[in-house]
């Protein structure tokens, strides 16, 4: 059965929750002896998960025909035998693809001739072909420089001259209304004539017209003169573009004929040399070599039915003829009890030990978790979820099979207070410890905890360090119930012997 593991990183790191030494004597005030009490310190506090499970090879590599067409085996290795990377493992006759391939040799020879006659009269007509659509590029790319020309130099320029003749008609229509204004103004205090407003007001709306011609000239150019210009040069873009098509296109019919000759000879060159490249490989690959380093398994055995194979049998191609198992990548596949299963996650180092291997220590990372549980077979209530852990193996050659442990490395709490589990007791879902507070009685004091394991139990929320912690609850030494006889600690709420011991709660929950 797993378990969280809660210790001190370090040996010295563990001494630093000190216990206040054995032999105190009880106060005369009523408080307990030294001897029954535990200092809280800090110190970082490291959380492993450690299960059993069993070493695999992470993959698995196939030895599979690589020919065309059957052929006989002349050596098959003995099932069951250790292999090395690269080590011979089967033989094919290769007598009758040697004879197949000389055949093809002097088919190639024929047809190479054929395709050299054909392609020279192509090679005329695919110069004539070229300069013409040349010509139409050199058109397309002259029709494409002129609409950047217009479109990011004289339209820029254009409009910017537009803008400045508006800018000087507002200019002029606001001096014009103000002159207009004044005097208006002036009128009514008699300080000029009225001849002088009419003047002013002939030049207002000579101005206000002004600015209305420089706005609509900008908005026609914006609307109408800018784009129209812009589509003039478009269409010519596209007409030379459908130019070079055509020549393109034209170039392709006069050579149309020319080319179907020479793809037809192509196509039966091509044909013999793919047939002579695959049956020079075919012929390479009659002897097949171990793909990785492992222990042989004749056929697939994930297949559910196997053919026997020996010398003489007939294979094909693509056929799984073995199977081994790569030792060079080795993981450990565990089963997570439901009440653990959320502490691990993906990327968490481990170190993984064997009894195989005494002292080798490897380097682990969890890489895969199932998102469904599976039953125990003893039980159908108890849920696990299989996790795999992947290793990093020294220059030693693994077994597949063998038993192997592993400590996931979930957390690290630095700087956290933790007491032994004896000290916290639970009472209706809250957490609790008797802390000695000078010579008085200890007092219930509610905590709230984090983590903990069979010795320690991290102490997030109730305690200070340096505070001392009574190391058992003196309730339950009387029965575990409250009576006239069990001394009761102060509390402003229910009495500390109806709670269960935070150890029997912390084992429960990870049974």
């Amino acid at each position: 059965m797993n378990r969280i593991l809660l210790g001190v990183l370090g040996v010295a790191g563990g001494l630093a929750l000190v216990f206040v030494p054995w032999g105190g004597k009880t106060t005369a005030a009523g408080g307990v002896g030294s001897a029954e009490l535990h200092t809280v310190r800090r110190n970082d506090l490291r959380i492993t998960l450690v299960e059993n499970g069993t070493m695999v090879a992470k993959d698995s590599q196939r030895v599979r025909t690589k020919i065309r067409g059957e052929s006989k085996i002349e050596f098959l290795i003995e099932e069951g035998k250790e292999v090395k990377q690269g080590d011979v493992v089967c033989k094919l006759d290769s007598a009758p693809l040697q004879k197949e391939i000389d055949e093809i040799k002097m088919q190639i020879l024929e047809t190479e001739t054929a395709v050299e006659s054909a392609r020279s009269e192509l090679k005329i007509q695919e110069g004539e072909t070229a300069a013409a659509e040349h010509k139409a590029g050199i058109a397309l790319d002259k029709a494409q420089k002129e609409v950047e020309k217009y479109r990011d130099g004289e339209a820029p320029q254009e409009r910017r001259k537009l803008e400045v003749a508006l800018k000087d008609a507002e200019t002029k229509f606001n001096r014009a209304k103000k002159n207009l204004d004044d005097s208006q103004k002036l009128l009514e205090q008699n300080y000029i004539k009225k001849s002088e407003l009419e003047d002013h007001k002939l030049a207002f709306e000579a101005a206000e017209v002004n600015q209305e011609s420089a706005q609509a000239a900008l908005r026609m150019f914006d609307k109408y003169t800018f784009p129209m210009t812009v589509t003039d040069h478009s269409t010519k873009v596209g007409d030379a573009e459908r130019d070079l098509a055509t020549a393109k296109q034209r170039g392709k019919n006069t050579l149309g004929q020319k080319r179907v000759t020479v793809q037809q000879v192509e196509k039966k060159l091509q044909s013999l040399q793919d047939s002579l490249k695959e049956r020079s490989t075919d012929l390479a690959n009659m002897t097949l070599t171990a793909p990785c380093p492992g222990i042989v398994v004749h056929g697939d055995p994930h297949e559910w039915y196997r053919e026997r194979l020996r010398a003489g049998s007939t294979v094909w191609g693509n056929q799984t003829l073995l199977t081994i198992p790569d030792l060079r990548v080795m993981q450990v596949k565990l089963q997570i009890h439901e009440a653990d299963i959320s502490k691990v996650k993906l990327g968490l180092k481990a170190a993984i030990t064997t009894d195989s291997y005494p002292g080798m220590v490897l380097a682990g990372e969890v890489t895969k978790i199932a998102t469904v549980a599976n039953s125990n077979g003893d039980s159908g209530d108890v849920k696990k979820f299989g996790v795999e852990v992947v290793m990093q193996t020294p220059d030693v050659q693994l077994r597949p099979g063998i038993s192997a442990k592993v400590e996931i490395h979930i957390d690290v709490r630095p700087a956290a207070l933790a007491v032994p589990l004896q000290c916290v007791f639970t009472e209706d879902g809250a957490s609790y410890c008797l802390v000695q507070v000078g010579n008085t009685p200890p007092q219930r004091r509610k905590v709230t905890t984090g983590l903990s394991n069979d010795n320690f139990m991290e102490v997030v929320d109730g305690l200070q360090e340096g505070d001392a912690v009574l190391l058992h609850n003196p309730l339950l030494e009387a029965g575990g119930r409250s009576d006239s006889s069990a001394k009761q600690p102060p509390a402003a709420d229910k009495p500390a012997n109806q709670g269960m011991p935070a150890e029997a709660s912390s084992k429960k929950s990870g049974a």
